[in-house]
C-alpha cells in the first residue's frame, strides 16, 4: 500500500474513533478507540479537519484548537456529543408536563443603597444572610449587578425596560427604602404586572405620613397584599442597624405557603423567554455541556431543539452570573461560562450522565485548557 494510502486509511479509522460512539459504554466517547499514527485536529477557522502527526508537539496541537471545535464537531451526525444533545433534545420536547421544579425554590432581587465606599448596604448584606440562611433553594440577588450587566450586552434597550423585562424572572423583589435610588426602583417596581412580587422595608418614622410614597406605590403593593415591613431605620448604609426586628415577618414575607411537591412546566423549554423555568434550564445545559462559551452554547441549543430565536441567552446568562449560579472566564481569548451549582435546578424525566459525561470527555481531549480555569464544587 502506498504511503497516501495508508495514511487516508489510518485517518479513516481515528475518524471513526472520534464520531461512531457506541450507545452502551463509556469507552466510544472520544479518543477511547484505535491509536493512530495521526491525530485528528481542525482548521484555524474551525469548520475543516486536517491531519498531525504523533510525533509533533502536542502544544502544537493545541494551539490549533479553535473556538469553533465544538460547533463544528456538533454538525457531524455521529459525533458522540451531537449523538447525545439530540436525544436530549428529542426527551425535553417529547416530556412536557415531565419535567418538574421543587416549589421551595425561591429567586429574590435585593434592591436598595449602596455603602459609601461601594458594595451592597449593611441592612442589604444582612437580609441577604438571613433569608439565604432559611434555606439552600433560596437565592438572593443585588438587583443592579444583573442590571448593570444586562445594560452593557443589550445596547438597545433602556435600564427601565430591561428592569420590567427580567424582573418577572424573580420570584420576590424585596426593597429596602434607605435611598433615593431606591424609591425609584419602588416606582418601577409597583408596575401591575410586578407589584404582586414586592416586599418592601421601610423607616417607621414615615409609616403614617401622607407621601406619595405611602399613597402611591406602598398603596399600589398594599392592594395585592403585598408585604410591607417598618421597623426604625437609622441612617446609616454602612453599618447594621435594627433590620433584624423585620426577619420574623420577612420570613413569612419569602417563603412559600407550601413546601411539599414540585411545580410541573408544561411550556417548550426551548422557547427561552424572561422566566424562572428558561433561566434554570440554561443554567442546566451550562452545567451538562460546559465550560462553553455563548456561541457554543447557541450551538447546543440548535443542535438539540432545532434553529430558533435564542437572543434571550444572553440575558439570560446575565442574570444567572449575577446570581451566582454561573461564572465566566477567558480561555483562548473567549468568555466562557461554568456553573457552580454540582447538580440541576429542574428534574427531567432522562437520564442525563451520559450527556455530560460525553461533553466533559470532548472537552478535555479537544479544549483542555478549559479545565485550567475551571473551578469545582
Amino acid at each position: 500500500m502506498r504511503t497516501a494510502e495508508r495514511g487516508l486509511l489510518t485517518y479513516a479509522n481515528y475518524f471513526s474513533t472520534i464520531f461512531t460512539p457506541s450507545d452502551s459504554s463509556a469507552s466510544a466517547e472520544p479518543g477511547c478507540g484505535l491509536q493512530s499514527a495521526f491525530h485528528f485536529y481542525p482548521s484555524a477557522d474551525g469548520e475543516s479537519f486536517g491531519l498531525l502527526p504523533v510525533d509533533r508537539s502536542p502544544k502544537l496541537l493545541h494551539r490549533t484548537l479553535k473556538v469553533g471545535m465544538l460547533s463544528s464537531t456538533l454538525k457531524h451526525d455521529k459525533s458522540s456529543i451531537s449523538i447525545r444533545i439530540k436525544r436530549f433534545g428529542r426527551d425535553i420536547l417529547g416530556a412536557k408536563g415531565k419535567i418538574s421544579l421543587a416549589r421551595t425554590n425561591q429567586l429574590i432581587f435585593l434592591c436598595g443603597a449602596n455603602k459609601s465606599g461601594g458594595g451592597p448596604s449593611a441592612r442589604r448584606e444582612a437580609i441577604k444572610r438571613f433569608v439565604e440562611g432559611l434555606s439552600r433553594d433560596y437565592h438572593v440577588v443585588y438587583a443592579e449587578n444583573v442590571f448593570r450587566d444586562l445594560a452593557e450586552i443589550v445596547h438597545s434597550k433602556n435600564v427601565l425596560d430591561l428592569e420590567n423585562e427580567i424582573s418577572s424572572i424573580a420570584d420576590k423583589i424585596l426593597i429596602v427604602l434607605e435611598s433615593h435610588s431606591a424609591f425609584c426602583e419602588l416606582g418601577a417596581f409597583a408596575h401591575q404586572s410586578l407589584r404582586s412580587k414586592l416586599v418592601i422595608i421601610n423607616d417607621s418614622h414615615f409609616q403614617t405620613k401622607q407621601s406619595f410614597i405611602n399613597i402611591g406605590p406602598i398603596a399600589a403593593a398594599k392592594e395585592v397584599n403585598a408585604p410591607v415591613l417598618w421597623y426604625p431605620m437609622g441612617n446609616e448604609v454602612d453599618i447594621v442597624d435594627g433590620i433584624g426586628a423585620t426577619f420574623n415577618s420577612l420570613k413569612d414575607a419569602v417563603g412559600v405557603k407550601s413546601s411539599r411537591g414540585s411545580i410541573s412546566i408544561s411550556n417548550d423549554l426551548s422557547q427561552l423567554a424572561a422566566t424562572k423555568e428558561s433561566l434554570y434550564f440554561v443554567h442546566d445545559l451550562v452545567l451538562f455541556t460546559g465550560p462553553l462559551s455563548h456561541k457554543e452554547l447557541v450551538h447546543v441549543l440548535i443542535a438539540g431543539f432545532g434553529d430558533k430565536n435564542y437572543d434571550m441567552l444572553r440575558r439570560l446568562l446575565a442574570v444567572l452570573r449575577s446570581a451566582g449560579l454561573i461564572r465566566s472566564f477567558l480561555d483562548n481569548g473567549e468568555w466562557v461560562y461554568q456553573s457552580r451549582i454540582t447538580k440541576p435546578f429542574l428534574q427531567y424525566p432522562t437520564n442525563v450522565n451520559s450527556l455530560i459525561a460525553s461533553f466533559r470527555v470532548f472537552h478535555l481531549r479537544m479544549q483542555p485548557s478549559r479545565f485550567d480555569h475551571a473551578e469545582y464544587y
